[in-house]
């Protein structure tokens, strides 16, 4: 099935359940980042289980992986990684988009050149 037509697809199966709200939980590190849940909301606020066929999730999943890896400034899969939760407000033409990302920095320092002196006040050693 051609990408495009599997996108259209997803998005037919959120419309046709009138959701109004989708939350989106990911991470990333070491060399991956994936997308660990997606919640939808209806226009009554409750909470939706969506059923996707096989080939249609995967590109909805990747649909929201491509998201937020061209929205995010930082490389949120790499070395230390990130995460965060995407809101898709689905009530809006078009959808609207909010990102509160959180971003894992390591900083890696070198000393040298220190010395070590083992005399004491007195000149004699330890």
């Amino acid at each position: 099935m051609e990408t495009k037509l599997k996108r259209n697809l997803a998005v037919q199966v959120i419309k046709d359940h009138n959701i109004s709200k989708i939350e989106i939980h990911y991470s990333g590190g070491g060399d991956d980042g994936c997308i660990d849940e997606v919640r939808f909301e209806d226009i009554n606020e409750n909470n939706v289980d969506i059923k996707m066929e096989n080939e249609v999730e995967r590109e909805w999943d990747d649909l929201l992986y491509n998201m937020l890896s061209d929205n995010i400034e930082w490389d949120w899969i790499n070395n230390a990684g990130g995460s965060g939760t995407m809101y898709i407000d689905c009530t809006k033409d078009p959808w609207k988009v909010n990102i509160d990302h959180s971003q894992n920095v390591t900083e890696d320092h070198y000393y040298d050149n220190i010395d070590f002196d083992i005399k004491r006040k007195d000149g004699n050693y330890f």
